[in-house]
């Protein structure tokens, strides 16, 4: 645990720093009308460096205008990174406009990119070991994801804690993990979405509410546009898993 990356993603900025974490992610992963104006990405940037941490920008899933809004955003942002920070995008369209602002800045690939297979329904079935190991992987764990991934300059995936276990990423991979809560599904259909043009919801968009199904028993959790599970229980050998890096989230 001493050789792990401490992460916390916030939606809002305490007065004072968390203990224990030296990077922060800010933004939204999962709905582009969660994703903070340039003005607040750089106010957070500015906390991260009162605090001394590494800073990672997360960008959403994208449909063409918000890819179009999201490249204005990025012109106004990037500039002020600096070449240690991050920029995790969600969505390949998300891609192009980085390196076209900043082409040296590191890529993390997010969540929705992963590939996982998810949802607690997995427990039930009955596993070879062959099919086990195939639901413990995502898109990445083989050589020509890999070589792909190094094309792009890609080095480091976002992981989910997965109930079903983790395969190793292949190296050089780098895996980030996601606690507590790992995404299950998410929809460009939201229940606190109410549509008017282009106007953003209002905010708060909606509270984290409890799922019950008689398919499982493990519970889910609505949080915008997202589901999710909860599991706080971490894999046993974290670096045999390529993972370096724990992501909490909170706020």
């Amino acid at each position: 645990m001493a050789d792990l990356e401490q992460a916390v993603f916030l939606r809002s900025l305490p007065e004072t720093a968390p203990g224990g974490f030296s990077r922060l992610y800010f933004g939204a992963e999962f709905c582009f009308w969660r994703l903070p104006e340039a003005t607040e990405i750089l106010q957070a940037l500015s906390w991260a460096r009162r605090a001394g941490w590494g800073f990672t920008l997360v960008t959403p899933v994208l449909g063409e205008d918000e890819r179009l809004r999201l490249d204005l955003l990025l012109s106004t942002v990037l500039p002020q990174l600096a070449e240690t920070d991050e920029v995790l995008i969600s969505d390949w369209g998300a891609l192009q406009a980085v390196r076209s602002h900043r082409p040296e800045l590191p890529i993390v690939l997010g969540r929705t990119l992963s590939g996982q297979k998810r949802g607690p329904r997995i427990l039930g079935l009955q596993l070879t070991p062959e099919q086990q190991a195939y639901f413990q992987q995502g898109s990445w764990h083989n050589h020509s994801a890999v070589e792909l991934l190094a094309e792009q300059g890609i080095g480091r995936i976002e992981q989910d804690n997965l109930l079903q276990g983790l395969a190793p990423l292949p190296a050089p991979l780098k895996g980030s993990l996601h606690l507590p809560y790992a995404m299950v599904t998410s929809s460009r259909n939201c229940p606190f979405r109410t549509v008017d043009g282009n106007r953003p919801c209002p905010a708060p968009c909606g509270e984290l509410f409890r799922l019950q199904s008689e398919e499982t028993e493990v519970p889910l959790y609505q949080d915008g546009n997202t589901q999710f599970l909860c599991n706080e229980t971490l894999p046993e050998d974290l670096a045999a898993l390529g993972i370096d890096r724990l992501v909490r989230s909170q706020g």
